[in-house]
């Protein structure tokens, strides 16, 4: 559980839709759409009158990279040991759910890795002009993947623990031709290759925390790194603005290609140290965000994968290192649509009741 951050659950309740994961079992729950508004025809086909179902193949990673400078090591990695996740996810009108579990065909080895615990709490929505994305995870347990000691093992560190809060939005200007749905979660279909420049406003809190020192004392023995770096924990605070541009590229009449690039600035304040001595600063940072797609999308069946993933640099001055924190996602898909939606209408000459289709109604 969360201790100490209730007021973030909480929060999360007033949205009425949260996804979770607690060591080993995860849920998503998304709403994929606000209410209909006019889109073109000859650029876009809407599904959201469909169930748009799908199993689909999850991995996401957080990874922390500590340059070093004027030491003998030049980089610290670290990494949780996670397993990619399999699920199921559908989505209907402005409602979508998703279930996921732990990939019973292949655990990473805890004897070499060590053991990860993990919390993961995610919304989406997306609207016509507006979209919008919240997460929050923590990860407990980490293993040192550089440098590694010299018969080959890494450095396991069980007590490390890191959580991260992050809220992205983005609008879309050119709404009427592109459609971000029918990139990543096809309720609807770009029938023509369209793009839009996007306006992506974010926050994001970051915190790290290891009562035996961030720093392994082996490696600050090792590589004679300066006790300055012997710090416990650390937090950032991230206030980004990255204007945008995502592009969709239809070829072969259902295949698709989706690439976006923001390149922004952020406002961030950070401290560390090892109590009662602490640190802080606040300092302006480039960063860099993308989002990725292919697959096929036709009327009836659709396949593909996406790539998301974001460069935040946080700039640490204590011993002269730089904090780069990254999380990123991959995902595989395929599924369907179902017309189960559907509404019983009496026959205007037999009187009988017979299954009429939803969205042909009043037409």
């Amino acid at each position: 559980m969360m201790s100490g951050r209730t007021w973030v659950v909480g929060f999360m309740c007033v949205f009425l839709f949260f996804t979770a994961k607690q060591s080993g079992a995860q849920s998503d729950i998304v709403s994929t759409t606000l209410p209909a508004a006019k889109i073109d025809s000859n650029y876009l086909e809407d599904y959201t009158h469909l169930l748009t179902a799908r199993a689909f193949l999850l991995f996401q990673n957080a990874s922390l990279l500590i340059n070093m400078k004027d030491n003998s090591i030049s980089k610290i990695s670290y990494r949780p040991n996670v397993n990619a996740r399999i699920g199921l996810a559908g989505f209907w009108k402005w409602f979508g759910l998703g279930l996921s579990m732990e990939n019973p065909f292949y655990k990473n080895d805890r004897s070499v890795y060590g053991k990860t615990t993990t919390l993961d709490l995610r919304l989406n929505a997306f609207g016509k002009y507006l979209a919008g994305e919240l997460f929050i995870q923590r990860y407990r347990g980490f293993y040192i993947s550089s440098p590694t000691r010299s018969d080959g093992t890494y450095y396991i560190m069980p007590d490390m623990r890191t959580f991260s809060l992050g809220i992205i939005g983005y609008y879309i200007y050119n709404a009427e031709k592109f459609s971000i749905r029918a990139a990543f979660i096809q309720n609807q279909r770009q029938k023509k290759s369209a793009g839009s420049l996007v306006l992506r406003p974010a926050f994001l809190y970051y915190e790290i925390s290891n009562s035996q020192g961030i720093i392994p004392e082996e490696i600050i023995v090792n590589y004679h790194i300066p006790v300055a770096g012997r710090i416990t924990d650390g937090n950032v605070y991230s206030i980004g603005l990255a204007p945008g541009y995502i592009y969709t590229l239809v070829f072969l009449k259902n295949m698709y290609i989706t690439a976006s690039v923001f390149p922004g600035i952020a406002a961030q304040f950070y401290s560390f140290g090892k109590k009662p001595d602490q640190f802080s600063d606040i300092e302006f940072a480039f960063q860099l965000s993308g989002r990725f797609a292919l697959g096929y999308n036709s009327d009836k069946w659709f396949l593909g994968g996406s790539v998301q993933t974001g460069f935040n640099e946080v700039p640490d001055k204590l011993n002269n290192a730089l904090f780069n924190y990254n999380l990123a996602q991959f995902r595989v898909w395929g599924g369907t649509r179902f017309d189960i939606f559907r509404k019983k209408k009496k026959n205007p000459v037999t009187g009988n009741a017979g299954l009429v289709n939803s969205n042909k109604v009043g037409k």
